[in-house]
């Protein structure tokens, strides 16, 4: 029973996730956890971008820089970035999420998330300068709603939280890596 414990513990991948918001933090959890055995360190890495990412591009830039910088910052094997940000379209202004995993040896590896509408009122004071989380937190009255439901939560009357999406977010993520692992 003690040798497979060490084993388990040899083959153990260590995986930073370049944040400390809890939602993210546990939707990296709920998607790695089954297929990889694994350590997990949350590290508060920078994105290198704006506070509030204002388009897919620079979303994607976030979360690969949060990957990057959390896997070097404690030298992880995997390294987990999750960006989320707002664009705005003919249609209006519509929330973003993007992952990234970084690892020694590969590409990064990028994918996006749900999307949703939310209110001009709402986009339009992001589109303004300030942060999301700030403006919702204002909207609805309640504190800290980016550590909890999110504005998917709010927006989707509780069906689709934070979590929820950053996990599904997290399933592409991890289904790709073990894609790659298995064709190279």
């Amino acid at each position: 029973m003690k040798m497979e414990l060490l084993r388990k513990k040899e083959n153990e991948v260590k995986i930073a996730i370049g944040t400390q918001n809890p939602t993210k933090v546990n939707a990296v959890k709920n998607s790695f956890m089954p297929h990889i055995t694994a350590e997990f360190f949350s590290v508060n890495a920078p994105s290198n971008v704006s506070a509030q990412p204002l388009s897919d591009d620079e979303t994607i830039e976030g979360a690969i820089n949060r990957a990057f910088n959390a896997r070097t910052a404690i030298q992880a094997d995997i390294g987990v970035g999750l960006e989320g940000g707002l664009i705005k379209t003919k249609q209006g202004y519509f929330l973003c999420n993007w992952g990234a995993i970084v690892d020694h040896k590969l590409e990064p590896i990028v994918a996006g998330g749900a999307r949703i509408i939310v209110p001009n009122e709402i986009g339009r004071s992001v589109f303004h300068g300030k942060e999301l989380g700030d403006v919702m937190d204002e909207y609805v009255n309640l504190h800290k709603v980016r550590h909890n439901q999110g504005a998917i939560g709010i927006f989707t009357n509780g069906l689709v939280d934070r979590t929820s999406m950053f996990t599904h977010l997290c399933d592409l993520l991890i289904g790709q890596y073990l894609y790659q692992q298995q064709h190279s």
